[in-house]
């Protein structure tokens, strides 16, 4: 059985005055191995970009195939499943006929038949290809419902509002993890799939890797069992959330996705989950300081399902005129603030460099590498480094503020802004 704990981190003392606080909450979903609620369903869907460009290479559209197989191969017995083409249309090629099949070694040869016999012509509509997911997750709804989508090209073959409209359609229908392979993919299409359906969005610029992401991706998404796990937050009155954002394994902006539940709570919605924990950084604004000699509750977090309250915690703090006391900063939100300034160093810089501004994006991308360096994230700062130049003319006075380089191959900026969503924990942490 799944149960789950919350962790807080925060500053135990806060100046007087001050109507700010933030905390790092982690929550963890542990399996006791006690026996608990029935397996849930799970309903898993593979879509593969089958458009022209996976044919060039064709090592790419050969690599989809083999990484679709293995995809079929690590479903659990039982699981519904089905496989999309995607071209200009959505074409559900397994199994025939449309529908959902179960998962059984009959089904999985005759899935892998269908898989290999895929061709690559046509063009690229990633939105029809998820309302066709969604579809087939309909008659479903309590189950766990997991999307996998591969793509290596632009989404051109619908227009913008139509991409956009479909994934509102889509949305608190079903999971998508997206991925993109090789070049050409837009880092933005990839992270709205991701944001609005609550996966997350990866590079896969060697095709031969697509078979261990795949096989990852399934195992993950077999390993759910709660289906739909939220967060609830209570703050109080007269303050608002002003930041709600998961901060590890990846980065994700949960506050637009809050939903009042009544009172002073706000729902947020998590998705499916299985064993694991993951981190989310709390802002709240607009609090009323004590001058009380206990601490004051400022925020409560309630992880819930269907309703019930499966785990909790209280963010609390202390007022203080006291120097010594109020200056102690908790190192958990130190570095979950540090996650959340480097991501927005990255979006300003990016952001600069598209309107051409070098100059103001060298300064956002110089301070999102010091950051990077600074949590040692290398895996960011080494794609930073390569964007960057603490002096492009070779005659700037020394310290002078870094430069965007102009001469950058556009395809890294797409890499960067995919990978620094995938964020490093801090270990170890405080006893709670």
């Amino acid at each position: 059985m799944i149960g789950f704990r919350v962790d807080v981190y925060t500053d135990e003392y806060l100046p007087d005055g001050v109507t700010d606080a933030d905390a790092l909450l982690t929550v963890c979903a542990e399996d006791d191995g006690t026996p608990g609620e029935p397996d849930v369903e799970h309903v898993e869907v593979i879509v593969i970009d089958c458009s022209g460009s996976m044919s060039t290479p064709a090592t790419k559209i050969y690599a989809a195939r083999r990484a679709a197989c293995a995809a079929v191969d690590g479903l659990r017995p039982g699981t519904l499943f089905a496989v999309i083409r995607g071209t200009g249309t959505a074409q559900v090629v397994y199994p025939p006929g449309g529908g959902l099949a179960r998962a059984a070694t009959d089904t999985r040869d005759q899935a892998r038949r269908t898989i290999n016999r895929m061709s690559a012509a046509g063009g690229t509509a990633i939105g029809s290809w998820l309302l066709t997911a969604r579809d087939l997750f309909a008659g479903h709804p309590d189950a766990v419902r997991h999307a996998i989508l591969l793509t290596d090209g632009r989404n051109e073959h619908e227009s913008a509002a139509d991409f956009t409209d479909a994934l509102a359609a889509c949305r608190g229908h079903f999971q998508c993890d997206s991925r993109g392979v090789g070049r050409g993919w837009v880092a933005a299409e990839l992270t709205a799939v991701s944001d609005t359906l609550l996966g997350t969005a990866r590079d896969i610029s060697d095709p031969a890797d697509l078979v261990a992401d795949f096989q990852a991706m399934t195992k993950a998404a077999m390993a759910r069992a709660l289906p739909a796990v939220s967060l609830r937050v209570w703050i109080p009155h007269g303050a608002r959330i002003s930041t709600f954002k998961q901060v590890h394994p990846t980065l994700e902006d949960l506050l637009e996705r809050g939903t009042a539940v009544g009172g002073q709570e706000t729902e947020f919605p998590t998705g499916a989950w299985g064993a694991g924990c993951r981190d989310y950084h709390l802002s709240v604004s607009g609090l009323l300081p004590h001058r009380i000699t206990r601490p004051s509750r400022l925020a409560r977090i309630a992880v819930v399902t269907d309703g019930r309250r499966l785990a909790g915690g209280d963010v609390q703090a202390m007022w203080t005129a006291d120097e010594q006391l109020h200056t102690q900063v908790s190192r958990e939100v130190r570095h979950s603030r540090g996650v959340i300034d480097l991501a927005e160093a990255i979006r300003l810089g990016m952001a600069a460099r598209g309107r051409g501004d070098l100059a103001a994006a060298g300064a956002h991308l110089g301070r999102a590498l010091d950051l990077a360096r600074a949590s040692h994230d290398q895996a960011t700062a080494e794609i930073l480094e390569q964007v960057v130049e603490a002096d492009p003319a070779g005659d700037a006075p020394a310290g002078d503020a870094p430069w965007a380089r102009p001469d950058v191959d556009p395809h890294l900026f797409e890499v960067l802004e995919v990978r620094y969503r995938f964020t490093r924990a801090l270990e170890p942490r405080r006893a709670r």
